[in-house]
């Protein structure tokens, strides 16, 4: 929890510019967000993409082997 204060000040940062008037909202708005990643963001984000992925590969693997076990086993 110490360590998420960058987190916090952006957070912190957002909602003022939620905030303010539209005259100078158009001045903070031609800043760029930039992704910011953290240290365990890439390994989440991959584990994410594999639990979506390795179910529907394993059902197509294991379809395939039942199908080239048939064929096999009837000619």
């Amino acid at each position: 929890m110490l360590f998420l204060k960058s987190r916090v000040e952006e957070d912190l940062e957002k909602i003022r510019l939620a905030n303010l008037p539209h005259e100078n909202l158009n001045e903070k708005s031609n800043e760029q967000e930039e992704l910011k990643l953290e240290k365990n963001d890439i390994p989440a984000i991959i584990l994410a993409v594999l639990s979506l992925i390795l179910p529907y590969f394993a059902a197509f693997v294991a379809i395939m082997a039942c199908v080239v076990f048939l064929l096999g086993y009837f000619y």
